[in-house]
């Protein structure tokens, strides 16, 4: 090979080494988005017909030990269900506050249902798009 040929085909070398060096790094990244969860244990008075406040111990991924809040607005829309209790669309808003002071805030909307007679347990399961944060969650939304 002549000196004319090398400085080219180095060049053709370095944009592939390049090249590959990004896609690697590409695949590596983390998703746009990070789905996690948050199970709670907690109190309150949540009704079919009246909405409510549940708020208590969370033990939510990514975060460590925090707490949750969820106030449901009344619902609007009613219809029975099959097990002779009813469920309706709620919506409502909630966080969760993180051991250092932390949070995230949220809107949720769903449906909330008896699990069998009007005035038997409630299930709630709802949709949930982060709003915002603070302290070490300043811009997360979702």
């Amino acid at each position: 090979m002549t000196s004319r040929y090398v400085k080219p085909m180095f060049a053709i070398l370095a944009v592939v080494a390049l090249s590959l060096a990004f896609a690697a790094r590409t695949s590596a990244a983390p998703a746009a988005g990070l789905n996690w969860e948050i199970h709670g244990i907690g109190s309150g008075s949540v009704s079919v017909l009246a909405g409510g406040t549940s708020s208590g111990a969370a033990m939510s991924q990514h975060i460590g030990n925090s707490t949750y809040s969820l106030t449901l607005s009344p619902p609007q829309v009613f219809s029975s269900n099959a097990a002779g209790g009813v469920c309706a669309i709620a919506t409502g808003s909630g966080g969760i506050q993180a051991a250092d002071g932390s949070t995230i805030a949220w809107a949720t909307v769903g449906m909330l249902c008896n699990e069998a007679g009007l005035f038997s347990s409630l299930q709630y399961n709802g949709t949930y798009r982060i709003t915002g944060g603070t302290g070490r969650f300043v811009g997360v939304a979702g």
